[in-house]
């Protein structure tokens, strides 16, 4: 009997272990996660729209850093010298632009020019013309009695090219208390001019000296013919 029940226990102990070690196996089972792509496809680098965005970007950055470092390139000008009254003076000063290896041309141009004649009506006598020539001059404004029949005994003062000019000398002869008027001519001249074909700078700086003391002659910077 007591054999037995030895058995048993040793047998009750054996099955107790035998659960025991067959309940770990069953927790250490390693789990096994499958990451699937739920009916998506692969996406290549080439399809992606920020990629192509950036690359896009970037492209017009290098287009427009190569533009701006591209110099401009200046079109050619002609430079127009005059105008010249002075026969002797124009060949003077093609021939000194000639000599410095400058294409120069003489060209002819029409302009219509307004003058303003500003004086003062004739009055009864000379003597009173005469008169009032003293107060002008005496007053530094230069002028000149007329003897011609339609403004005899009136003075002539100046001729100038602008309105504003002759308001202002017309507004100095009030001051003294003499009435002014002025008259409006409208001429027709040919004036002649140089061309510099193809000027740049040199040109420039050369007809500056040029001009030097010569206030009536200019320079103009004009189209190419």
């Amino acid at each position: 009997m007591p054999l037995v029940f030895g058995l048993l226990v040793v047998f009750n102990a054996v099955f107790l272990a035998w659960q025991f070690f067959e309940q770990q196996n069953r927790s250490q089972t390693p789990v096994v996660i499958t990451d699937e792509q739920q009916g998506q496809r692969l996406q290549l680098l080439t399809e992606r729209a920020d990629l192509k965005k950036e690359e896009s970007s970037d492209t017009q950055e290098s287009a427009t850093a190569t533009t701006a470092s591209t110099p401009k390139q200046n079109s050619p000008s002609c430079l127009r010298v005059g105008p010249f009254v002075n026969q002797s003076m124009l060949k003077h000063v093609k021939a000194t632009f000639e000599k410095s290896g400058f294409d120069v041309k003489q060209i002819s141009l029409h302009n219509q020019s307004t003058n303003y004649f500003v004086y003062i009506p004739p009055v009864s006598n000379l003597d009173k013309a005469q008169m009032i020539l003293a107060d002008l001059q005496k007053a530094g404004i230069s002028a000149t009695i007329v003897t011609e029949s339609n403004l005899a005994n009136a003075i002539a003062i100046d001729t100038v090219q602008s309105s504003e000019d002759a308001d202002k000398l017309k507004k100095r002869v009030m001051d003294l208390g003499y009435r002014a008027e002025a008259r409006t001519s409208v001429s027709n001249q040919e004036e002649q001019w140089l061309l510099l074909l193809q000027a740049g700078d040199v040109a420039r700086a050369q007809a500056d000296r040029l001009l030097v003391g010569s206030p009536k002659i200019r320079r103009e910077s004009v189209s190419c013919p």
